[in-house]
């Protein structure tokens, strides 16, 4: 009977110590440890995130005709018939532009960068190029502009805007952000050493005018046209010329009073027939301009200075220290 007993005290004792274990165990598996419930297992850490969606390639943008137009993100082959000055600011090269832009350019700038006629622009020559983007001012015939947007996709810049307005969008347009940034600073470097180059005539301060001899006529400008001339150098405009708004003719008389306060005057001329025309009115109906008097007259080359771009503005920084005398 003890045999018995002492068998039976071992029995319960082992079926305690299962039961015990058996508690412990499921204890464990309801409650993970700190670190556990914090950080996924090996396996789980382990598993890749879904991929990434591919890059767009293309992107809708509102252009200046206040049109959506889808474009490539990164176009490489572009047609070029507006502003050519804010794209080469840019760092783009067109693959084709009009005739006016080639010969304003040049080959130096122009180089391989085919012609696709001139003021009317050859469709078929442009098909031929198959271009992914084609870039406009917005003055042009809207039967032209559908006819170029069945070729490629087709932007119009906005007709009015400030160069640097110009830069700033395309910019956008473009993914050339950066290219912007880097076009400002060296221009702005450029325009402080062009004021410290002409620091010895004391420009800064001096008042001016601006005039265009163009087609038989004199046209007067806004100061916004000439930046360089009022916010870099530090010319002031007179009263007359701070008062134009927008480009205007004005009679050889009219100039007379326009210019009477002026004591340098800044002349867009187009070949010799227009600088015949100043020395002609020089000592006639203006010899007693007092900037004609005093021969602070600077005769510049209309083509460089009437671009209205970026390429324009640095023009004209090089010309000052051409012709400031």
């Amino acid at each position: 009977m003890k045999t018995g007993r002492r068998s039976l005290t071992l029995l319960l004792v082992v079926i305690l110590t299962l039961v015990v274990a058996a508690c412990g165990n499921n204890k464990n598996a309801a409650s993970p440890s700190a670190t556990g419930s914090a950080s996924p297992s090996a396996s789980e850490s382990s598993t890749p995130s879904p991929s990434s969606e591919p890059e767009a390639t293309t992107k809708k943008i509102k252009d200046g005709l206040d049109r959506e137009v889808e474009i490539p993100t990164k176009p490489e082959k572009i047609v070029v018939l507006g502003n050519m000055g804010e794209v080469l600011s840019l760092g783009i090269k067109p693959i084709a532009t009009n005739d006016y832009y080639l010969s304003k350019y040049g080959t130096d700038r122009l180089a391989g960068v085919q012609s696709i006629g001139g003021d009317e622009p050859d469709m078929e020559k442009i098909l031929a190029l198959q271009p992914d983007l084609i870039i406009i001012p917005s003055y042009f015939k809207p039967e032209v502009l559908d006819a170029l947007h069945k070729i490629a996709p087709t932007i119009a810049t906005k007709w009015g805007l400030l160069p640097l307005e110009h830069l700033s969008v395309i910019a956008g347009w473009l993914g050339k952000e950066a290219e912007e940034q880097a076009w400002l600073a060296q221009y702005a470097e450029k325009a402080a050493k062009t004021k410290e180059t002409l620091k010895p005539f004391n420009l800064e301060g001096e008042k001016a005018i601006v005039l265009q001899f163009w087609s038989k006529a004199i046209y007067q400008h806004a100061t916004t046209v000439f930046t360089p001339l009022f916010q870099d150098i530090g010319f002031v405009p007179t009263e007359a010329q701070a008062a134009v708004k927008e480009t205007a003719a004005i009679t050889e008389e009219a100039v007379v009073d326009y210019a009477a306060e002026a004591e340098r005057i800044f002349i867009l001329v187009d070949g010799q027939a227009d600088i015949d025309t100043y020395n002609a009115l020089k000592s006639t109906a203006w010899k007693n301009v007092p900037a004609v008097k005093n021969d602070k007259v600077v005769l510049v080359d209309s083509a460089r200075w009437n671009d209205y771009s970026t390429a324009a503005m640095e023009w004209m920084l090089e010309d000052l220290v051409k012709l400031i005398k």
